[in-house]
């Protein structure tokens, strides 16, 4: 097991165990030294946290773009560092069909909270080390961390203590970065067209775009005539503090529970006020809020049911998150309902979710507009596939 984490937005380095065997002892001594000199460098750079810059349009990277050096493997991890946890994709890929990925059966803290307290962080990396195959890995970061480094709970410090302790565990196999949230809605919507190229009776130019949701962001893809246009907004369901967290704890209850729902909905139209209005067209939901429309209700979520690979009318996405917030509504706001008795965390993580989506169909989208939800399409691997050809391209020349 051996890796590096760079924190850079755009280009990685990393060089394979097999290369680095060649290599004698002194010169990779000297190469990590310089390489962690330059890392500092650009790291100092950056902007101070007080600045709190808009980082849907910063750039996170801390290194200039370099081309990377694969491992000798077919195989490659990608760590996806999101706001509810921190788990592993393994991918595959032939280079002539669509690209084959497995889940990890494990799931590790969340970056974001690990990089709190020492302990914590020690304990997740052990975890990857111990659990993560040969080969390339590729650490990537979302919303969990991009609010954190926003409202000041991580700083730069924090980050780069990541990086080395990364580094020291892994070794330079493994490459980290924070995406921004325009990289974000970039990686899914590549993972989308990709998926269409390859889906029977799909097909590439079907949507005008993607809506997406994971636990602290939302991403919209708007499909131009040259390019597509990318936003990233707030959603705030896992926010430390919010509604999700205190229902974990059991400390949210029934007669607290309206005014933290405004605050929801105050939020979500905030957040919104930022988005393209009155769209139109046939738009792909994926991630998490495709599987919220989507997918049957389990003890861990609480669903809308509506089914996957079939189109679903506005007004009948609407109608469905009307019906299932006014049950939420008659089970926990009813009069007859214990004031006194917590809320479970997987009815608030559905309540701030609907309440999202439904304010998400009145402002960004007409009434005509349909919606078609599909599994298996995330930010990781879009991230994946937008490096596919420099990776083979340098596994080529080390071969």
């Amino acid at each position: 097991m051996s890796g590096t984490t760079c924190l850079s937005m755009a280009s990685f380095l990393s060089v394979g165990h097999a290369v680095k065997m060649l290599l004698p002892r002194k010169a990779q001594e000297g190469a990590r030294r310089a390489q962690r000199k330059l890392e500092v460098q650009n790291f100092e750079n950056l902007p101070p946290l007080s600045v709190r810059p808009d980082l849907s349009k910063r750039d996170f990277g801390l290194l200039p773009p370099m081309p990377p050096l694969l491992l000798r493997s077919e195989k490659i991890s990608l760590v996806d560092c999101g706001s509810g946890s921190t788990r592993a994709l393994f991918f595959q890929d032939d280079g002539k069909s669509h690209v084959s990925w497995e889940k990890s059966s494990w799931r590790g803290e969340a970056l974001a909270s690990a990089l709190q307290d020492e302990l914590r962080l020690e304990n997740l990396l052990r975890l990857l080390e111990q659990e993560l195959p040969d080969g390339v890995v590729l650490l990537g970061a979302t919303a969990g961390v991009r609010e954190a480094v926003q409202d000041g709970s991580l700083n730069n410090s924090s980050l780069q203590h990541f990086r080395d302790r990364v580094l020291d565990c892994l070794g330079p196999r493994a490459q980290f970065m924070v995406l921004s949230g325009q990289e974000e809605a970039r990686a899914e919507w590549e993972a989308l067209q990709h998926s269409l190229a390859f889906t029977p009776g799909l097909h590439k130019g079907l949507f005008a775009g993607m809506m997406s949701g994971g636990g602290m962001s939302c991403q919209l893809a708007v499909q131009g005539d040259a390019d597509v246009a990318l936003f990233s907004f707030r959603n705030g369901v896992l926010a430390p503090g919010g509604i999700a967290e205190a229902a974990g704890k059991d400390l949210l209850f029934a007669r607290e529970l309206p005014g933290k729902l405004e605050e929801v909905r105050a939020l979500a139209k905030e957040q919104l006020a930022k988005l393209p209005r009155a769209l139109e067209g046939s738009f792909a939901l994926v991630e998490w809020l495709g599987l919220y429309v989507a997918g049957e209700s389990t003890e861990r979520d609480l669903l809308m049911g509506l089914g996957y690979n079939r189109w679903l009318a506005h007004q009948e996405v609407l109608e469905a998150v009307n019906r299932h917030l006014g049950e939420l509504k008659r089970r926990f706001l009813h009069d007859d309902h214990p004031r006194s008795e917590p809320i479970p965390r997987r009815v608030a993580i559905s309540w701030t979710y609907g309440i999202i989506l439904q304010e998400i169909l009145k402002h960004c989208f007409e009434t005509s507009a349909s919606f078609y939800c599909l599994k298996g399409i995330n930010w990781s691997t879009g991230h994946y596939l937008q490096h596919r050809e420099g990776l083979r391209q340098d596994l080529l020349q080390i071969s």
